[in-house]
């Protein structure tokens, strides 16, 4: 193994996206047809913790070895990632990752922020007024900036630049990492070994048998229309209306139904106002997704309705039963029965 300074190993492994990170990758003499299972073991651990929405956050400080693995397994993680193909996991590991980068530069000294901005690209320079740095508007929309206190209408402006404190500036350049990494995924795959897929595979089975445990059959209580997620809120509404539902959305929102606790009798009226509505095929159809005739479906992940072209928002959760569960638990007392048409 080639020998690396041990504090520019442990900024790469804080920062695996700068280019002191993809120097020591380059030099390492990394090859894909040769991972070592350390590096790969770093890597899904990465990609499970993004899918938890765990943070990663390892305390790596006594091992040049480790160090190196931790700096190998992101581009590794990238690849996984890409190779499970999903959206919103290209979301999470961004995510995590921003968090994990504003973490540590909080620890920082200035110097070392403002390096790292030079490193993402970060146009800035330091004001006279008391702030930390200021910017350029366009510079500043830059990245998707996903706090509050973040959006333009909050900042602080002054003769077309954004002024910035310290915290902000931290915030800001966490935000800027986000938003190049989830821009660089998925990564090409084309001459990725097909051990790379199996190890995706193996993590994206572990994540989906969690979900499914986690938003199957779970009963809130008496059923709560005001509390759906839009892309349920809207089929439930054509519903109601009468419209020609297809087929995807009317399974999804049975699924969806049998998921949050309604029970099968109320689920097979909610589609009674559908044209040529059979009560006969529709409880087939309602008892074979809650499992009474086999088989059984827990309701659709928000990938899943993106799939199907029926996500009408870009909501802050990965499952529609998430967003329902947040959103009934916020906003009354689980224990008092709801008011809504739907029923239970």
């Amino acid at each position: 193994m080639l020998s690396f300074d041990e504090k520019e190993l442990e900024f790469a492994q804080k920062y695996p996206f700068s280019p002191a990170a993809k120097s020591i990758v380059k030099n390492s003499g990394f090859s894909l047809e040769e991972v070592p299972r350390s590096v790969l073991a770093r890597a899904r651990s990465m990609v499970a913790s993004a899918y938890a929405r765990h943070d990663y956050s390892p305390k790596i400080r006594e091992a040049k070895e480790l160090l190196v693995d931790e700096v190998l397994a992101f581009p590794v993680s990238k690849i996984l990632v890409s190779a499970i193909d999903s959206f919103e996991l290209n979301r999470k590991f961004a995510s995590m990752v921003s968090s994990s980068v504003f973490r540590n530069l909080e620890g920082e000294k200035d110097d070392a922020l403002f390096g790292l901005a030079s490193d993402l690209g970060v146009k800035f320079s330091l004001p006279d007024s008391g702030f930390f740095a200021e910017l350029g508007v366009a510079d500043y929309l830059r990245p998707e900036l996903n706090e509050p206190f973040l959006k333009l209408v909050n900042a602080r402006l002054e003769n077309g630049k954004v002024l910035m404190r310290r915290n902000d500036f931290t915030r800001f350049l966490a935000a800027v990492a986000r938003q190049q990494i989830l821009d660089s995924l998925p990564v090409p795959l084309e001459n990725v070994p097909e051990s790379f897929r199996e190890a995706a595979d193996a993590v994206k089975n572990e994540f989906m048998q969690s979900e499914r445990k986690k938003f199957s059959r779970t009963d809130f209580g008496r059923v709560a229309p005001e509390f759906f997620p839009p892309c349920m809120a809207k089929i439930y509404s054509d519903l109601m209306a009468g419209a020609n539902v297809n087929h995807s959305a009317r399974f999804a929102f049975a699924a969806f139904l049998g998921s949050i606790g309604m029970g099968t009798e109320k689920i097979i009226e909610m589609y009674g106002l559908t044209p040529n509505f059979s009560e006969k095929v529709t409880r087939y159809q309602v008892e074979r997704i809650a499992g009474k005739k086999g088989g059984g479906y827990s309701a659709p992940s928000c990938d899943k309705m993106r799939s199907y072209n029926l996500c009408v928002a870009d909501c802050p959760v990965s499952h529609p039963v998430q967003f329902y569960s947040r959103e009934y638990f916020k906003g009354k007392n689980p224990e008092k029965p709801a008011q809504g048409k739907a029923g239970a």
